[in-house]
């Protein structure tokens, strides 16, 4: 498995209009093309704002793969960008690769 790891700061306030979008649009998107969700995190304590998600890939072709067809999907582009775009103030992406004993997620 690959994993897109990405760690948002938002804009104070706006944790759950974010979640909601992600909930909402983003996730039955990712799902649409089989990018399956390993964690989704977002901070109560320290620092404020932070939001984690874990995409799960099964290898690199079917990342690029469904990357690709995300970011062309109509809702994509016109329902979850549009809504999430002024929420965000940061964004770190690591790619982490997972070895052959570690869980899977469902």
């Amino acid at each position: 498995m690959i994993y897109d790891f990405r760690m948002y700061t938002l804009k104070p306030g706006t944790t759950q209009d974010y979640m909601a979008a992600v909930r909402e649009l983003a996730l039955p998107i990712r799902q649409k093309y089989g990018v399956k969700l390993a964690g989704w995190y977002y901070s109560e304590i320290g620092e404020l704002n932070q939001v984690v998600h874990i995409w799960a890939f099964n290898d690199e072709a079917h990342m690029a793969e469904a990357k690709e067809k995300v970011s062309k999907d109509p809702d994509w582009i016109g329902k979850y960008l549009p809504r999430v775009q002024g929420l965000i103030e940061s964004q770190k992406t690591y790619l982490m690769m997972s070895p052959d004993f570690a869980p899977v997620p469902a």
